[in-house]
């Protein structure tokens, strides 16, 4: 079995609605993800419950992706929220949450910060942190999330596969407390996360939006297998996002549907 160190972050932030998270610490864990999951089956978890992987083996992004950590280096947790409050239609918020906290972490160490939708985090045009929610809705109700992030920290060394890929401590020169990282960067998840339950969802939208990645920048894409220039305008309510295409107007797409063709980087 992993060691687990247990504990709870302290922070005045969380006080009213979370008052202080549950953290879980395993030396080595195959995914945070996974193992909220089955938190989840076998009993009824505390809203605010964090589980964090020093090592984690076996990270997952988006569909069949992975993500790459060295153990010890960088940030990989989990948190399990209960946003009983949202309707199903809207669970993109909780997307808009996790890369607005990220990117307000990030910002206070470093310029060039945007969100690449619909789940990565940009300094400059290299991936620093990635997003992976999932959902769990019954009936008319999003019984329980868990917030997968990870978060690109001390590793000044990526595989040759991940030639956007960038950290934290390649863009300062500093090293940084991965305990004192995870306090700050929950705190700011409370903080927003505690902003949608009290129904400020336009001005989550707002300032997601203006973080955008190539926002009102004419750039390439590609959809089906073929390239196109457009323009990002935004998302809409579900979280698709919103392209002028020149001479063609305006096209909503949902994930996977289209892909921005980053430079460096065909995957």
């Amino acid at each position: 079995m992993p060691y687990c160190q247990y504990g709870t972050i302290n922070n005045k932030l969380m006080q009213n609605d979370l008052a202080g998270w549950k953290v879980l610490t395993f030396t080595a864990l195959g995914s945070t993800n996974n193992y909220c999951r089955d938190l989840l089956q076998e009993k009824d978890v505390r809203e605010g419950t964090v589980v964090r992987a020093i090592d984690q083996t076996e990270g997952k992004g988006q569909g069949t992706n992975t993500w790459e950590s060295e153990p010890g280096k960088n940030l990989t947790f989990s948190i399990i929220l209960r946003p009983r409050f949202l309707n199903p239609p809207d669970q993109f918020l909780l997307s808009m949450v996790a890369s607005l906290a990220i990117s307000g972490f990030l910002q206070e160490y470093t310029g060039g910060i945007s969100i690449k939708w619909p789940n990565d985090i940009y300094a400059d045009d290299k991936k620093i942190a990635g997003i992976l929610i999932e959902n769990s809705v019954i009936e008319n109700s999003i019984d329980s999330t868990i917030m997968g992030i990870g978060v690109n920290i001390n590793q000044v060394k990526f595989s040759n596969r991940l030639g956007t890929a960038i950290s934290l401590a390649q863009l300062t020169g500093m090293t940084f407390s991965l305990v004192e990282s995870l306090e700050k960067l929950c705190s700011m998840v409370s903080s927003l996360y505690n902003q949608l339950r009290r129904g400020e969802q336009e001005i989550i939208k707002k300032r997601y939006t203006g973080l955008l990645y190539r926002l009102n920048t004419e750039s390439t894409y590609r959809s089906s297998g073929q390239e196109f220039r457009a323009i990002a305008r935004g998302v809409d309510n579900s979280g698709r996002l919103i392209l002028d295409l020149p001479g063609k107007g305006t096209r909503c797409f949902s994930f996977q549907e289209v892909e921005f063709s980053v430079p460096g980087n065909k995957t």
